[in-house]
């Protein structure tokens, strides 16, 4: 279930890229539409487990949901969004690739530990990889509003490796809670705070709103972007660790990447066939030790069974 939900988070989250493309390419100011994306997503589920009768009092005033859905929603968002004002989406997918580099990082330095070579390897070679599926379309002219935009979508990812880390805590620490359930209180937040923020710089149109073209972008974004690939990216984070999941950022991209050939005639060349090469390689490297520690306790698993019988 693990590699089959990785596989799931790899495909949903390559399809938003579309869908936020779509949404934004309709009229919708982008923070609202995350916010109203976020902000829904978080209340149906926060209300598909009040239905079911399970007691949520103690997570609503919760500051340190608070402070996840601040750093993995609201700071992850609002910078790309903003950031992708002033530079490819390319370039965007390519500085948002830093994401699992942030995470290790972080991890190494609150365990004081050394990073292992063999993974800091495989991380460059699928960042690499997504320089190479993103090269054509990064060329750009260089301002002093580039460069925030930049740093911007690092600030932004610094603060996912921080959310993804703090989640993993609470997601243990509760770990008979159902980790869909604290994401949406995470998500319902991280909504809230971005609808604020586009009310104080967007001025956004509720009109805007009103057609089809608008809706269902937001819709898919709610159910499967949301709902569907927060979810299971929470469910993973409980089970595994904090770097395996975030290799989506590697991943995405490539799929967002054919997704755009066969649904806009997007153009691919031959170095994006040489980066999703190393994409996958290098993913597949760097989760190794976790693929062979589930593969042995599966095993375990079916040898404890048929001794049962």
């Amino acid at each position: 279930m693990i590699i089959i939900n990785y596989i799931f988070i790899c495909i949903i989250f390559g399809t938003t890229f579309l869908a936020i493309k779509f949404g934004i390419e309709s009229g919708v100011s982008p923070l609202f539409s995350a916010g109203i994306r976020f902000t829904l997503a978080g209340l149906i589920v926060i209300l598909y487990f009040l239905l079911k009768g399970v007691n949520v009092k103690k997570f609503i005033f919760s500051k340190r949901i608070m402070y996840i859905g601040f750093c993995l929603t609201f700071m992850t968002f609002s910078t790309l969004y903003w950031a992708e004002q002033y530079i490819t989406s390319g370039l965007a997918a390519v500085l948002s690739a830093t994401g699992p580099m942030m995470i290790l990082l972080f991890q190494l330095r609150i365990n004081n530990k050394r990073i292992e070579l063999k993974q800091l390897i495989a991380l460059l070679m699928a960042f690499a990889g997504v320089i190479f599926v993103c090269l054509p379309g990064i060329s750009q002219h260089v301002s002093y509003l580039w460069v925030a935009a930049c740093i911007a979508v690092l600030l932004g990812e610094a603060f996912y490796g921080f959310g993804s880390i703090s989640s993993k805590e609470i997601l243990t620490e509760y770990s008979t809670v159902s980790p869909f359930l604290i994401n949406a209180f995470q998500m319902l937040y991280g909504g809230i705070f971005l609808l604020l923020f586009s009310f104080l710089l967007e001025k956004p149109k509720i009109a805007s709103l009103s057609s089809w073209d608008a809706c269902w972008p937001i819709l898919y974004l709610v159910f499967i972007g949301s709902i569907g690939g927060h979810g299971l990216y929470s469910w993973l984070l409980s089970k595994t660790n904090p770097v395996f999941p975030s290799t989506w950022l590697y991943v995405s991209p490539l799929i967002a990447t054919v997704l755009g050939y066969f649904v806009m005639d997007e153009p691919i060349k031959p170095i994006m066939a040489i980066g999703g090469i190393l994409i996958l390689s290098g993913v597949f490297i760097a989760n190794w030790s976790t693929f062979s520690m589930y593969r042995k306790q599966g095993r375990l698993l079916k040898k404890e069974m048929n001794i049962s019988k």
